[in-house]
């Protein structure tokens, strides 16, 4: 359920229109909530406020994030530093992006997330696949005639097959709840997709499977969860928020509106086994968990599995905890019972994210936390030591996950050049960015007397973030930048820009 403030686009982008008259062209521009690039003024990202940042603990990558309710939403790539990557956004305000990650498709690293568009508590959209070169490689998209796809879950498996979700709503009889006509239900749909030939390889739904009365959210308590009156309005009383799968086949759900994991049969679908619940299989010993997101399998044989989530805790109705935390937990399937291993919570006095969030377990035992409703996202040692904090600083934002991976790329687009004289006589100031680059190690700048004189190389600038800049004192005419590598090699060239003076 998203608990969404319902921010204006009028007065948003009134916002967005004060902020580049007052910023654009003071070079780099950092106001409250976002920051403007000259070599690149199309570019609006989110600031980020780093509290905690231990670099001998921090694990080595960057952030991935896709941030929402905001001036520019997009899929994001930061540096620990708070340093912009990547911008992917395409100006839209009103579309929104969620779940940017890296996967393996075909062998190699590409980068996937969902687009679309939000209603109330999901959204209808696409699944997208970018190549290292931010190049778009394929779109998945739902089969079988159902709805389009939805925005709480995407997982590649072994590189060749797709996990998505889908909001189906159905006509449903809702006579035991007070309705005397058919009612409208949420189907919690996930299916899995060839990715290729698109062909669904396997179909599970809710309905056939969960009861209603499993539910804890009551028809018609908010907009979010539904009236049933219309299939616009259908009861969301499952909410669907990740799947995952076993190595035997079978799969592992998360559903916020049961505060229930569930795990199920890769043959036929059937409920195995509920973690959590109203109708739970295991006993929970010192923990519990309520309007949970993000359940993943890190291990199971014939007496244990182990699993991680986020515990949210609270979806503002129902309360289990004062704040929340990413967890990993273990089921003992020979006494019932469940045992919490770790528990990371906000450094301070915690967060409480009434909704959203996730844990993602680095493989050297880190767990990298994204708070969801809160726009912080953290990292903790594997006993639960936070050593990493950051936060959006744009109080509107949300985002659904936060993750971190290494990821290499090279942009099909060639680097950004702007540069600016106060005179023909006077320096020549010259900025210069590679929107997702991550192999060049610093700039050349080039510039020409005149158009007819040949380039010369004025400076090697080491790389200073997302921009570089460098001043010359001398006037130049033309100019250009050359992206170099490490090792010293030539990456790709700006393109030739005349030097702007003022009239």
């Amino acid at each position: 359920m998203f608990d969404q403030s319902s921010k204006s686009r009028i007065s948003l982008g009134l916002k967005a229109l004060g902020m580049i008259l007052g910023h654009v062209n003071l070079g780099i521009a950092e106001p409250a909530s976002w920051i403007s690039f000259q070599s690149r003024p199309d570019i609006l990202a989110p600031s980020l406020n780093v509290s905690i940042n231990d670099d001998g603990l921090v694990t080595p990558g960057y952030i991935f994030m896709a941030p929402y309710e905001t001036d520019r939403p997009g899929p994001y790539i930061y540096s620990t530093d708070g340093d912009l990557i990547w911008s992917g956004s395409d100006g839209s305000t009103t579309e929104l992006f969620h779940d940017l990650h890296v996967c393996n498709y075909g062998g190699s690293d590409h980068l996937c997330f969902f687009q679309g568009t939000q209603i109330e508590g999901y959204a209808r959209g696409r699944n997208l696949i970018l190549n290292n070169n931010y190049q778009p490689t394929t779109e998945v998209q739902s089969g079988q005639g159902l709805e389009i796809s939805d925005m709480h879950e995407l997982e590649v498996l072994d590189g060749e097959r797709m996990l998505f979700t889908i909001y189906q709503p159905r006509l449903y009889d809702l006579s035991a709840y007070g309705m005397k006509t058919p009612g409208w239900v949420m189907d919690g749909v996930f299916q899995e997709v060839d990715i290729k030939s698109g062909k669904v390889l396997f179909e599970w739904g809710s309905l056939g499977h969960v009861p209603l009365s499993e539910t804890y959210v009551p028809l018609g308590i908010n907009p979010v969860v539904g009236d049933g009156l219309s299939n616009s309005t259908a009861w969301d009383y499952f909410h669907i928020n990740s799947v995952d799968k076993f190595s035997d086949g079978d799969y592992l759900v998360s559903a916020r509106h049961t505060s229930c994991i569930y795990k199920l049969s890769g043959e036929d679908g059937a409920v195995i086994w509920r973690l959590g619940g109203v109708n739970p299989t295991f006993h929970m010993t010192d923990y519990n968990f309520s309007s949970q997101h993000d359940a993943r399998v890190h291990g199971e044989n014939n007496t244990h599995t182990v699993l991680s989530l986020f515990d949210n805790g609270s979806n503002n109705y129902r309360n289990t905890s004062l704040i929340s935390s990413g967890m990993i937990v273990a089921i003992d399937h020979q006494t019932n019972t469940s045992t919490l291993i770790t528990r990371f919570q906000a450094p301070g006095e915690g967060l409480r994210s009434t909704s959203q969030g996730n844990t993602q377990i680095l493989s050297n035992g880190n767990a990298f936390i994204g708070w969801g409703s809160n726009r912080s996202f953290s990292e903790h040692t594997a006993d639960g030591t936070p050593v990493y904090f950051a936060t959006l600083i744009d109080n509107d934002s949300m985002n659904y996950r936060a993750f971190k991976y290494n990821w290499t790329a090279t942009p099909s687009d060639p680097p950004a050049l702007s540069a600016q004289a106060p005179s023909s006589n006077g320096a020549t100031t010259f900025w210069v960015s590679w929107n997702g680059a991550t192999d060049n190690s610093h700039w050349n700048f080039y510039g020409s007397s005149s158009a007819s004189d040949p380039f010369v190389l004025l400076a090697g600038v080491g790389k200073q973030g997302f921009q570089t800049t460098y001043t010359s004192p001398k006037f130049y005419h033309r100019a250009f930048a050359e992206a170099v590598a490490s090792d010293g090699s030539s990456m790709k060239n700006s393109s030739v820009v005349n030097v702007s003076v003022p009239t």
